[in-house]
């Protein structure tokens, strides 16, 4: 019996609500390669999902300010709403409010939601009120989206709303494994194991569905193209995978004297850190060995690493 290549059985052998583990098998030798590292790569950059791109505080005119009786200034009150993900499928801008009154802590469940907006987080922490006469009173625009959104890149006309960079890709990691497999009395076949994790706003085996469309989208214009008109994709920008290195070093959630220390030092994005090397960091007032674990940690998770 002859195998096409498209011949081969789609298992889900785990399913969780952030987690997916779906082997294929079994696929001609060097198919496992082939449409591992496609579907890998189209999870990360192609597949939409939602995040806030502006945000407008009652109180303050730009990102660097401090709102009365609130624990944290703007800065670290941005990065972590980044942190919060949205499922919302819309092709509209949507403002949503955020009006926290009294002392206490506020979170992702404390921002009033439509219908059609759902939250993966809701327990994600965005800022703590200090005095029972304080308040957080803000407005979140979010926006659907592919890839990575640079602040500098979103336009704005209104005083006080502040753009911030935005991460809408909801898949957060692949991986993929080829191992050999049997069929009959011929073990030069391959099986494919693909991992998935998401940040909860998709199911895995849904992206992986959309990335599979994606791609026979893409093979079924080589098979039968149809004319395109180039005038049309002149206002379409291919999704820009998130810069890392580019990312504030708060990201690194590093103890508050820590990150204070690093900017004093004149160490504000990930970029500076990485082109001033371990050494010359680690001569900086406050910042000790543990401290620089926690940066190489972070490093190796995003596949970063000094430069010296």
């Amino acid at each position: 019996m002859k195998l096409d290549s498209h011949q081969f059985n789609v298992n889900i052998e785990k399913k969780e609500k952030n987690y997916a583990r779906v082997s294929f098998s079994p696929l001609l030798g060097g198919f496992g390669h082939t449409l591992g590292n496609s579907l890998r790569r189209v999870l990360l950059i192609t597949i939409p999902g939602a995040a806030i791109t502006k945000i407008k505080a009652k109180g303050a005119q730009h990102l660097f300010s401090s709102l009365p009786k609130v624990k944290e200034d703007l800065v670290e009150i941005s990065l972590n709403l980044k942190k919060i993900r949205f499922s919302y499928h819309g092709e509209d801008t949507l403002a949503l409010k955020l009006n926290k009154k009294g002392q206490g802590k506020v979170t992702a469940a404390d921002i009033k939601l439509p219908p059609n907006v759902k939250i993966a987080n809701p327990d994600q922490y965005i800022a703590e009120v200090s005095d029972d006469k304080g308040s957080l009173d803000m407005e979140l625009t979010i926006s659907s989206g592919v890839g990575y959104l640079p602040a500098k890149e979103i336009e704005t006309s209104l005083v006080g709303e502040i753009p911030i960079d935005a991460t809408f890709t909801p898949i957060t990691k692949v991986s993929y494994e080829v191992q050999p497999a049997r069929l009959g009395k011929k073990s030069d076949f391959d099986r494919l194991i693909l991992e998935i994790w998401s940040d909860g706003s998709i199911e895995p085996t849904e992206a992986l569905k959309k990335a599979a469309q994606d791609l026979e989208a893409s093979f079924r214009q080589i098979v039968s193209p149809e004319k395109v008109d180039t005038q049309d994709l002149a206002g379409v920008s291919a999704p820009i995978p998130p810069q890392e290195d580019e990312l504030l070093v708060e990201e690194i959630e590093l103890p508050l004297r820590v990150t204070n220390a690093l900017k004093k030092a004149g160490y504000h994005k990930i970029s500076d850190l990485i082109k001033a090397g371990r050494a010359k960091v680690s001569h900086s007032k406050n910042v000790g060995e543990k401290s620089l674990k926690l940066i190489d940690k972070w490093l190796t998770k995003k596949e970063l690493s000094w430069t010296s």
